[in-house]
């Protein structure tokens, strides 16, 4: 069962507005939020232009044999420079981690977070990585 909270006229037009201007500072739109680009659906949460452009270049700093495992990438516009990648249906190999973490940080510069989703319990996670020495 879940619960719900019932907020107050005020709170409710408080978090919208909220909402709104996350969305706004995210930066400027593109007309969709999401689209196929060389094989693979690409999806912004708040369709942000600059997210868009920066998956399309790391779907193109990959090796042309890892890109074409991929499914989907989607980017979290809310948090801001994390990646979910979604492997086509028993195409995962292990060295597509590293295929697609270097191919972030080449088109990116770094990333808060890679989740890769894979069938087969085969998917990983990948901590933030902005190219800092530790």
């Amino acid at each position: 069962m879940v619960d719900y909270t019932d907020w107050s006229p005020e709170v409710t037009e408080a978090i919208r507005r909220q909402h709104e201007m996350d969305r706004a500072d995210a930066g400027p739109k593109a007309p969709v939020s999401s689209f196929r680009y060389r094989g693979v659906q690409i999806e912004s949460r708040w369709a942000v232009l600059a997210e868009l452009e920066t998956m399309r270049r790391i779907i193109d700093a990959m090796p042309e044999l890892m890109a074409r495992r991929l499914e989907a990438i989607w980017c979290d516009s809310n948090a801001g420079s994390c990646y979910t990648f979604s492997v086509r249906s028993n195409l995962w190999v292990p060295e597509l981690r590293w295929a697609i973490s270097d191919a972030v940080i080449e088109a990116n510069g770094g990333h808060n977070g890679i989740m890769i989703e894979a069938g087969g319990g085969n998917g990983c996670d990948i901590d933030p990585n902005w190219g800092e020495a530790f």
